[in-house]
């Protein structure tokens, strides 16, 4: 547990198959918090960075998953530059936003906790190629 900082090119393939899963989001979600979440060599690893398109797709994916309009509060967000992997946390509506995001295949996780319909709802996402429905992903 706790062990991406040990061999990250390993675990971030292994999160990023996981992510690419076409229905079972729930087996990344449990990846990245059992394996990266807690790894401190991996959170000192990341650059601070601001990232305000990638904000800004948050806030819509967020929006269509509580049903109306809502902005994130105090994101933070890292920068593991040398593997191409953004990730982070913030707030909206009362709940936890952690996210993740590859820049190599543009395409990120979003886990919303508590969630809307369950006890945290995930929804896949993309910045250059659109917002994917979270409703149907």
């Amino acid at each position: 547990m706790n062990t991406a900082s040990q061999n990250f090119p390993h675990h971030l393939a292994v999160l990023r198959e996981r992510m690419l899963h076409p229905t079972d989001y729930e087996k990344a979600v449990n990846y990245f918090l059992e394996e990266f979440a807690g790894d401190q060599e991996f959170v000192r690893m990341s650059d601070v960075d601001s990232q305000p398109h990638l904000i800004a797709v948050l806030g819509r994916v967020a929006s269509n998953a509580i049903g109306r309009p809502v902005e994130l509060e105090g994101a933070l967000v890292s920068n593991l530059r040398a593997h191409g992997f953004i990730h982070g946390n913030a707030q909206v509506d009362g709940r936890i936003v952690l996210f993740f995001y590859f820049q190599e295949g543009d395409t990120g996780m979003m886990m919303l906790i508590p969630g809307v319909r369950a006890e945290g709802d995930v929804a896949r996402f993309h910045l250059s190629g659109g917002l994917t429905d979270p409703q149907k992903n």
